[in-house]
């Protein structure tokens, strides 16, 4: 942990008010945290107000995380910060996908001829989530970008990963996992979806 990180911690859960607000004027003016963010959430379709009002939001969260000892740790100040981002947001395009979009199984290459070939439809995309979820929530979101033909460039930078070459690895290592995984329910697939 480096030096900064420290005072910044000290700063968060000692007693003093004035250092406590000096903290949170340190992340609050933090110009490559807010590029960041703002890479982050612009990169996923958001929009600067969008941008601003998450980056409030974890502010919050840091602080609570912080004060109430939910931060270990194992991770950097910015790391940990732009974590709680990611999760912030993906909870937010969550919302708004089930508010906003219905449900379309052409969308995923699926034909639908009447309510049950619609209800089939549901059941697969909501397997196939589950399985990308037991991956892990690195890949989830790995392929997630994957699947909206990030280049490896971006998920590399938006997901903190050291160079292109490294996001492709991972992006590989999630795939091989996925079809592992797949390959042992294959009796269920055939079962259930006529895989």
């Amino acid at each position: 942990m480096d030096t900064n990180d420290k005072i910044l911690i000290e700063a968060f859960k000692g007693g003093d008010p004035r250092k406590r607000d000096w903290a949170l004027y340190q992340m609050y003016k933090n110009s490559d945290l807010r590029a960041s963010v703002s890479i982050y959430i612009r990169g996923l379709g958001g929009k600067q107000e969008d941008v601003e009002d998450i980056f409030q939001e974890a502010i919050i969260l840091f602080d609570r995380n912080l004060r109430s000892g939910v931060y270990r740790g194992e991770s950097s100040l910015k790391t940990y910060f732009i974590g709680m981002v990611k999760w912030l947001w993906l909870g937010v395009m969550r919302k708004k996908n089930i508010k906003a979009e219905e449900f379309h199984p052409e969308m995923i290459g699926l034909e639908v001829d009447g309510p049950e070939q619609g209800m089939i439809a549901r059941e697969k995309q909501a397997y196939f989530e589950s399985v990308i979820s037991k991956l892990g929530a690195q890949c989830k979101e790995l392929l997630s970008y994957y699947k909206l033909d990030y280049t490896m460039k971006e998920i590399a930078l938006l997901m903190d990963f050291s160079s292109p070459e490294m996001a492709k690895k991972q992006a590989y290592r999630c795939r091989e996992k996925l079809k592992s995984y797949l390959a042992d329910q294959k009796d269920y697939l055939q079962k259930f979806f006529n895989c």
